[in-house]
């Protein structure tokens, strides 16, 4: 078990692979580590991979502090734990909220990437909350306030639009971990994702090269990443067909292709013959 400390949070994190360029990845709100399970799998023979649970997810700590959860205090949980492990030029890869600690730490250090991907996200609040989402979200923290995890993560469950190529014990586990997460680290992470300001006057200085991909099923999120990848002047974007809001472990056969053909292109050096 590997921990790092930054500040009053405890960073659980793993690295695999012990040659090659270094290779990052930042889970999503709600995600954890094993999110990555088939691209830790895949790449550690060929990358050095760092993936971590972010503050109030998996196995690291979750302040109580609900103000705590800002995009930018996860950035610099984040940047401090790529400096602990050494990586000074490295391929980094977001998903969903991922993605946009990712744009953030791209903009701030856009020197130290060798690569940007970032996938079923986008470069502000996913969308302009009406009425009906606001009551939405407002219910899930009453649930969750007044019942417990356990109980809106079993609600949850019959509300969530299948991905079709989900495995069926996959969704099992998500709602486990669903049930585990504190109400701070949940409301708090959702407070934080709304209060983000985004990246959208900012994207068209970033000069990393890019890969932006959206999951075909993943509606919210469509035209999001069509915008960004309009935005970004070096940044091509794929749709991964029957896939939801995580391809990465939906349709990794088709993910990991797209990623590794990305990040070989845009390598920090020449392969070695």
């Amino acid at each position: 078990m590997c921990t790092f400390t930054v500040g009053e949070v405890q960073l659980y994190y793993e690295r695999k692979g012990d040659r090659g360029e270094p290779l990052v990845f930042v889970h999503g709100a709600t995600g954890d580590i094993t999110d990555w399970r088939f691209q830790k799998a895949d790449f550690a023979p060929t990358h050095r991979v760092l993936v971590m649970d972010l503050r109030g997810h998996g196995r690291s700590t979750a302040p109580t502090d609900r103000a705590s959860y800002t995009i930018d205090a996860m950035v610099r949980d984040v940047e401090a734990l790529i400096a602990h492990a050494g990586f000074v030029r490295y391929h980094l890869v977001g998903h969903s909220m991922g993605g946009a600690i990712a744009q953030e730490i791209a903009l701030r250090s856009q020197d130290s990437l060798a690569s940007l991907t970032l996938f079923d996200t986008g470069f502000a609040h996913p969308r302009v909350l009406d009425e009906r989402q606001v009551q939405f979200n407002e219910r899930r923290h009453r649930i969750a306030e007044e019942e417990g995890m356990a109980a809106l993560a079993s609600r949850s469950s019959t509300q969530i639009r299948r991905a079709p190529h989900m495995p069926v014990e996959r969704q099992a586990e998500e709602a486990e971990r669903f049930s585990r997460m504190s109400v701070d680290a949940f409301i708090g992470t959702s407070a934080g994702i709304a209060a983000w300001p985004g990246t959208r006057d900012r994207l068209s200085g970033l000069r990393v090269p890019t890969l932006i991909i959206c999951g075909e099923l993943d509606v919210p999120f469509l035209k999001a990443t069509e915008r960004m990848a309009e935005r970004m002047p070096n940044a091509v974007r794929h749709i991964i067909p029957q896939a939801a809001h995580s391809p990465q472990y939906e349709r990794p056969g088709l993910f990991n292709p797209l990623l590794r053909d990305h990040i070989t292109r845009h390598r920090l050096q020449p392969a070695v013959p």
